[in-house]
This record gives C-alpha cells, sequence and structure tokens, in this order.
C-alpha cells in the first residue's frame, strides 16, 4: 500500500482526536471498540494518514464526549478542508513530499523560528540570491527546474505579506551575512532586503556576531513552527546535505525550542542586530 502524506489540516485534526480520546479516558484499543473500528484505523487516523467523513467525525466527538461548539467547528474545518491541496502541488514533480510538507506547515503556521548558519532563510532570500544559489546545487544542469524552483521560493514569500502573517524570527550567524553569493553587488541588494523586512512589526532579525563564539547552533541549521492559534502543532525541522527532517515528538520539540530561546537569548538585540547588517552592508 502506497504511504499517504498526511496534510497539515489531517495532521491537526488527527492530533486533536488522540487528545480528546486521551481526555475521555480511553486507550486506543478502548476506543477502536467503542468505535467500531480496528486500532490501526484509528491510529492511522489520529497520525493523520487516513481521511475521516464528516459523518464519521461526529460520531466520534460524541462519542468522546466533545460538546464545545467553537472546538467542534475547528475540528469540522479541519475535515472538511483536510485534502485541500496547496499552490505548491502545481511543483510535485520538482519538490520532494519532504519539502511539500515543510511549505505546507509554513503556510499555516502562525509563528516561525529560523536559525541560519551560513545562508540566508529561502523566506528572506532576494530573487537573485535564490537563483544563484541554485545554479551551484544539484539541478545547476536544468535551469528549466532551476526556474521553477526559484518561483517557488518567491511564492513562499508572499505569507509575510498577508492580511494576517505568520510571527517570523529569524536568527542568522554572522557567517550567513558575510559569505558572498553571487557577488558583492547581489550580496548589497540581499543585505538591504534584510534590512527592510526587519522593519515590518512581524519580522525579527537577530545576528550573532563571531565574537560571541561557540554557541548552541554551531552544529546545524534549524526551525521551530507553531500551527494553529493556540500552536496546536509544533514541529521542528532539521536541515541535511540530503533532505530535510521533522522533529514532532515533545522531548524533541521541547530541545529544538530550548536551543531557539538560547540563541535568541546569545544573539544581539533586534536594534543593534540591524545595526550590525547596516555594518556589514557599508563595508561590501
Amino acid at each position: 500500500m502506497a504511504t499517504i502524506t498526511p496534510t497539515i489540516r489531517l495532521r491537526r485534526l488527527g492530533m486533536a482526536l488522540r487528545d480528546h480520546r486521551e481526555a475521555a479516558g480511553l486507550a486506543l484499543d478502548e476506543a477502536a471498540r467503542v468505535l467500531m473500528r480496528s486500532p490501526s484505523s484509528l491510529s492511522r487516523i489520529e497520525k493523520g494518514l487516513h481521511h475521516v467523513p464528516v459523518r464519521d467525525l461526529e460520531y466520534i466527538l460524541g462519542k468522546y464526549g466533545v460538546t464545545d461548539p467553537a472546538v467542534r467547528d475547528r475540528l469540522f474545518d479541519w475535515c472538511r478542508n483536510g485534502r485541500k491541496k496547496g499552490w505548491w502541488q502545481r511543483y510535485a514533480t520538482d519538490l520532494s513530499p519532504e519539502m511539500m510538507d515543510f511549505i505546507g506547515l509554513e503556510a499555516d503556521a502562525t509563528f516561525i523560528g529560523l536559525f541560519e548558519l551560513i545562508l540566508v532563510p529561502g523566506l528572506l532570500q532576494t530573487e537573485a540570491y535564490a537563483r544563484a544559489l541554485m545554479e551551484t546545487g544539484p539541478f545547476a544542469d536544468d535551469p528549466e527546474r532551476v526556474d521553477r524552483l526559484v518561483a517557488v521560493r518567491m511564492r513562499r514569500q508572499e505569507l509575510l505579506h498577508e492580511a494576517d502573517p505568520p510571527r517570523l524570527r529569524t536568527i542568522l550567524d554572522e557567517a550567513a551575512l558575510r559569505r558572498e553569493v553571487g557577488g558583492r553587488k547581489l550580496m548589497r541588494a540581499q543585505l538591504q532586503i534584510l534590512l527592510d523586512v526587519s522593519v515590518l512589526p512581524h519580522v525579527t532579525i537577530q545576528v550573532i556576531p563571531f565574537s560571541a563564539g561557540a554557541h548552541l547552533g554551531v552544529a546545524s541549521a534549524f526551525g521551530v513552527m507553531h500551527v494553529g492559534s493556540r500552536g496546536d502543532l509544533q514541529v521542528a525541522t532539521v536541515d541535511s546535505l540530503t533532505e530535510m527532517s521533522y522533529r514532532e515528538e515533545n522531548t524533541q520539540v521541547r530541545a529544538y525550542s530550548a536551543a531557539f530561546e538560547h540563541l535568541h537569548a546569545t544573539a544581539l538585540s533586534d536594534r543593534d542586530s540591524q545595526k550590525f547588517m547596516q555594518r556589514v552592508l557599508s563595508e561590501l
């Protein structure tokens, strides 16, 4: 059987149903008997791997004793739109399932925290910077695919200019500002964009200077995301040479969140970071 990649809405619905099951004092096997389902079927629902018809959701919520209208409305919304595809699905042949899942998380996030060691993160890259990276990457010999991947990166940035954008906190190691991707002229434009974006009320950019020495982020870039008005789903993302992976277990997410907070405290303040970026720009 082919593995179904859950949409973010199905994952949120599944996690909520798991929480309501546990609040009702039911183990997975017990709930399966009450709902007249197999434990494996219920487990797939809770993992977001199986879509639940609205009538089935009504039955499940009744058995779990969920009566709050606001809670029920939110769960029914996730249920009805659980299989709704995002704009990124048009690029399915160019993007890995992990990357499409990442963009889905990003699109629904209320908070995005990013730490980068050596590169400006995709949400803040200029088109020229993104293209310079793509043209030195694994698809450098396929200019049409490079065009499509650059288009995806630019499309992702539109969420920062929506009516209700997510809060974005980016922490950059000084190396990300100093690495002259595409040459000095290109980097001057990139640094200016960072300065321009940093004044948006929902965006914060901090810098960890080389003088800070070793810190918790020297091993790899990573991110943390909160999805849902109350942070219903929290995920940590970790980049490596060949893939993007996710950490969703509570203990792991807490560890990455704590590391991010430590880096936030280590970095220069918002205002001092702006001054630092302006100084780097003046030196180019």
